[in-house]
């Protein structure tokens, strides 16, 4: 298990700019619609595919969910709508998107407080966004070529989706990610049909030489003039917001509020400050609890009468044993405490000369 420092930082890998270029051409756009990457990064390959499409009778919204906040603001420079916060805390509507852009992490899941077991990140993000994707709605799905060959996510695409493609990178970029693309719109009704061949194709993904010889480059496809729809739909999402507060929405409304004002002035470190004369004349005893307190620390005088001063007050408790004689004739010794405060004043005079005076 990484470190969590690590895991939001694992897996992630961007779709090259050329695989997005290949993907264009295999899209016909039918209006309007909101298109979602439930996993963003930083927003370039959903800004890079809907770009080409935007038109004043075609208006696509792109929404983004990413969880790293310094991609997420890179992304919000880029998509029309992005949410720093984990997906799990979207509260998104459903079956609304046109296109769904999938290309999770390539990691396991957190394991939280009473969790048995993780899951691949593949397949979470794969079963929990499906539910955001309209009825015909197209899903590009992007993952490792062997995890196709997981059961469960085998079986849930030959199962959920008809018009399906499957395709790997082209040469040029197969060899550094060893990604595939799964490609397909998603079913209507609730009662679905399974693709038998389909499920059986995806489970010999797991073998590379398999992927090598039967696994079609998307370049190939885009030869063949292949297109996958995606039809219109709404213009925008509502709800998409994170349950999740943003403490960063906060800090103003705090440090204007009465409360905070009221908490810093209380807390505010406070200095005696004496000006002017005072109103009466001081007698020896004022002066020296008043040294003693400190409230005239520091510079006194001028020339030859200047004076450094520090005055401290010493606080002591004495004991005292006094001697009670009982109706019986007993003794009890009875021990007695009292605080007794003393002042201590020094100066330095002009001459470095250190006195102290009490």
């Amino acid at each position: 298990m990484s470190r969590i420092g690590n895991k939001l930082r694992a897996g992630f890998f961007a779709t090259p700019p050329r695989q997005g270029e290949y993907l264009i051409k295999l899209l016909h756009v039918e209006g309007s619609g909101v298109w979602l990457d439930p996993t963003c990064g930083e927003g370039e390959i959903l800004h890079q595919i809907s770009a080409p499409f935007q038109a004043e009778d075609c208006s696509i919204s792109t929404y983004g969910v990413e969880l790293d906040k310094g991609r997420a603001e890179k992304a919000r420079k880029l998509l029309d709508h992005c949410i720093n916060a984990p997906i799990e805390s979207m509260v998104i509507q459903n079956n609304a998107v046109s296109l769904l852009f999938l290309n999770p992490p390539y990691d396991h899941t957190m394991k939280g407080i009473g969790d048995d077991y993780t899951e691949r990140k593949e397949w979470t993000e794969l079963y929990r966004s499906m539910r955001f994707l309209k009825e015909r709605g197209l899903m590009i799905y992007i993952i490792p070529s062997y995890r196709f060959a997981d059961k469960k996510i085998a079986r849930f695409l030959a199962t959920q989706f008809n018009n399906v493609g499957i395709m790997r990178f082209s040469d040029e970029d197969y060899e550094d990610f060893r990604q595939c693309i799964f490609i397909g719109n998603k079913k209507t009704g609730k009662h679905k049909d399974f693709n038998q061949k389909l499920y059986d194709f995806l489970l010999q993904m797991e073998s590379e030489d398999f992927v090598m010889r039967y696994v079609t480059p998307i370049n190939r496809f885009v030869l063949a003039e292949k297109k996958w729809r995606v039809p219109a739909g709404v213009k925008e999402l509502q709800p998409f917001y994170t349950k999740l507060a943003n403490k960063a929405d906060f800090v103003e409304g705090i440090r204007s509020s009465n409360g905070f004002q009221a908490f810093l002035n209380r807390t505010r470190v406070r200095q005696l400050e004496l000006g002017g004369n005072p109103i009466l004349p001081l007698n020896a005893g004022q002066m020296a609890l008043l040294l003693a307190a400190g409230a005239i620390n520091g510079e006194i005088g001028e020339g030859d009468s200047y004076h450094l001063v520090q005055g401290l007050e010493i606080v002591k408790t004495i004991s005292s044993e006094e001697k009670k004689t009982n109706n019986d004739g007993s003794v009890t010794q009875i021990t007695r405490l009292r605080t007794k405060r003393e002042v201590s004043v020094k100066i330095i005079t002009p001459t470095g000369l250190i006195r102290k005076l009490v």
